[in-house]
């Protein structure tokens, strides 16, 4: 069989040091860091829910407010998903990612049969050519930080698949308040969906 050759600009380009996105791979996408948000990057799964069998990377924002109790920003924020493969997606595995995810944090204060986990309907949309699937999601969990009391947060979900860079995205916009595109924390949270990008 013939060895495949790169087509002659690739070849040039590439002492050059310029090699385009279907030589080398998409990037990892980045979440904005808004002044005075911060910043958690690390490996998926995290430490805290070693079982998902899913891999890649994840990146959280969070709010100068995310750890006071009465601070509207409390338990608001945004986490990306950038994983290995077309995954997730199927409901059932949102519920054992959001679930394991969880139940790792609470740290045995707040039992995983206990997370009570609402789907919304599915919305189609997209994001640059990509399919994009929506959801609102009601979590009912517990604050294993700030109160050790049960919490309920709302999350709008966006997940799509990347074929240059053969990752799945996955932003989750998370917040105790009801989805309410005029409310400030949303539109807070909803920039880094207008601002994320994988091409």
């Amino acid at each position: 069989m013939r060895p495949t050759l790169l087509p002659r600009t690739v070849l040039l380009l590439i002492p050059l040091g310029i090699v385009p996105a279907m030589a080398r791979g998409a990037e990892t996408p980045r979440l904005q860091v808004p002044s005075g948000w911060r910043i958690e990057d690390t490996e998926y799964p995290p430490a805290w829910a070693k079982t998902l069998p899913w891999k890649g990377r994840l990146q959280l924002r969070f709010p100068p407010g995310f750890f006071r109790e009465n601070d509207d920003y409390a338990w608001s924020y945004p986490i990306f998903y950038w994983l290995e493969g077309n995954v997730l997606e199927k409901q059932a595995d949102f519920d054992r990612a959001l679930r394991a995810y969880d139940a790792g944090l609470y740290r045995g204060q707040f039992a995983a049969q206990k997370i009570k986990i609402e789907f919304g309907k599915s919305q189609m949309t997209t994001k640059h050519s990509h399919a994009v699937v929506r959801r609102s999601i009601t979590f009912h969990g517990f604050d294993p930080f700030v109160t050790k009391q049960p919490l309920t947060t709302h999350l709008e979900v966006f997940r799509w698949y990347c074929p240059e860079a053969d990752h799945t995205a996955v932003l989750i916009l998370r917040t105790p308040h009801p989805f309410d595109a005029e409310d400030k924390v949303w539109k807070d949270l909803l920039q880094f969906w207008e601002k994320v990008d994988c091409s």
